[in-house]
């Protein structure tokens, strides 16, 4: 955790938004299109890879995740991004439109609904406090990202935004956007289903664009990607002589309402390998902050159903082996919006760093993270992890206070579910045109 760059009393500044000809699989070509996206490439594991390969020739893993070694592993990308385009398979759309996308969902039984909105975004550094992360960053993501963008000259996947929208009018307007026959209606992955419309009436988009100029904007998914893309953008500032218009300075963009009732939000987990720590004696030392019940095998497992329950709080279950079950630790103290409410900050800073006496370089070698939390428990029954700690969810307006306070998080703080489909739209760059008045005019890939 530690301080934004940049922070300070400067006010919040306004970004720009626009339409953009986003490039899109035509099903003409590709069949399914739900048969050609994929998950965000760093949730893919390689038999994931392997099976959406396996379903299309066109699926996007095969980009965004390449095979090979070294830089051709990018240059191939690229080569079959440039074929894909010179074959009909992607097309830009003739016209700059927003995109408004509804994505229906289960969990757990019960139905649910996100609506968010693709756009192209201004790129702002996070000194000017209008884009805000809430995660750190780690540097061979970055690098393995940025490496993929100079080879492909493309966005192909959104940085997944929330924007507060107080008074609703965001979601008010999204909403009315959807009465019409979607231009794109499929699924996946199973379960889900995914409904798309384009947005090309100019009093609409200039509405659009007016109401989320206003806003600041919250990095829910994609801060490495983020990242990158300021990189890319730096590192070719001097190759373009209208820098206020030029398309290098947008990011695409997925865009949700913080008050949408789909944003759901759950943790990611934690396993420990390396060299056992003295768990026992740590907890001990813990007490000292943190009201601790001592865990058994059952009411171990029972904690751990209960956890949800305890979402938005600094709690935390941790299991050691050879502990014979484990603890489940609240710290106390911690004011409402203060930061060391987010259960990631009570379990890495107050725990792990003052307790345990783990460094942050320690952790960022030893820690892992795991989205089932059965599956982080046994990874320590079966010997593959000396310790799991199974988090309490944060919730979406605590993440927001602690950002807005100049905070970053620990790494995989949060776990917005379901993941933004990779494959939806793309957006190319480095072209000749420019984003003029809101517009992207017409103009060849």
């Amino acid at each position: 955790m530690g301080r934004l760059e940049g922070e300070g009393s400067g006010e919040l500044t306004a970004v720009k938004v626009a339409p953009f000809r986003a490039l899109r699989f035509q099903a003409s070509r590709v069949g399914d299109l739900g048969s050609v996206w994929a998950p965000p490439y760093d949730v893919i594991d390689s038999q994931s890879a392997r099976e959406l390969r396996a379903g299309s020739p066109y699926n996007i893993v095969r980009i965004t995740n390449p095979e090979g070694e070294g830089a051709e592993r990018y240059l191939g990308a690229a080569r079959l991004l440039r074929s894909w385009i010179a074959e009909g398979a992607l097309a830009r759309d003739p016209s700059p439109a927003f995109y408004v996308h509804r994505h229906n969902f289960n969990v757990k039984g019960d139905a649910h609904s996100r609506l968010g909105l693709w756009t192209l975004l201004r790129l702002a550094g996070f000194d000017e406090r209008v884009v805000l992360p809430h995660e750190q960053t780690m540097k061979g993501p970055k690098e393995d990202r940025l490496a993929l963008m100079r080879a492909c000259r493309a966005h192909l996947s959104p940085i997944f935004f929330i924007c507060s929208d107080a008074d609703g009018q965001i979601s008010t307007l999204l909403r009315s956007l959807t009465a019409k026959e979607p231009v794109e209606r499929t699924g996946f992955p199973p379960g889900e289903q995914h409904e798309i419309w384009q947005v090309v009436e100019p009093g609409d988009q200039e509405e659009l664009a007016a109401l989320l100029s206003g806003q600041t904007f919250l990095i829910a998914d994609g801060h490495h990607r983020y990242e990158t893309a300021l990189a890319y953008r730096d590192e070719l500032s001097a190759a373009w002589t209208s820098r206020e218009k030029s398309t290098i300075d947008y990011v695409l963009a997925y865009v949700v309402a913080e008050n949408d009732p789909g944003l759901l939000l759950l943790p990611t987990h934690r396993t420990i390998a390396g060299e056992p720590l003295n768990w026992a004696a740590a907890a001990l030392k813990a007490s000292a902050r943190f009201d601790i019940v001592r865990l058994d095998e059952e009411s171990l497992d029972r904690a751990r159903r209960e956890l949800e329950s305890e979402a938005g709080r600094p709690a935390f279950v941790l299991m050691a082996r050879e502990q014979g079950g484990g603890w489940l630790m609240r710290l106390r103290g911690a004011g409402a919006g203060a930061v060391d409410t987010v259960s990631s900050v009570a379990f890495h800073v107050a725990f792990l760093s003052d307790c345990a006496g783990l460094s942050s370089a320690d952790q960022l070698e030893r820690i892992s993270y795991v989205k089932d939390p059965e599956a982080a428990l046994q990874a320590v029954r079966s010997g593959a992890a000396q310790a799991a700690a199974l988090l309490a969810p944060p919730e979406v307006g605590q993440v927001r206070a602690a950002v807005i306070s100049g905070e970053r998080l620990p790494p995989k703080t949060t776990y917005f579910w379901p993941k933004v489909p990779t494959g939806i739209a793309m957006h190319a760059i480095e072209l000749p045109e420019s984003v003029d008045a809101g517009r992207v005019p017409s103009g060849k890939v």
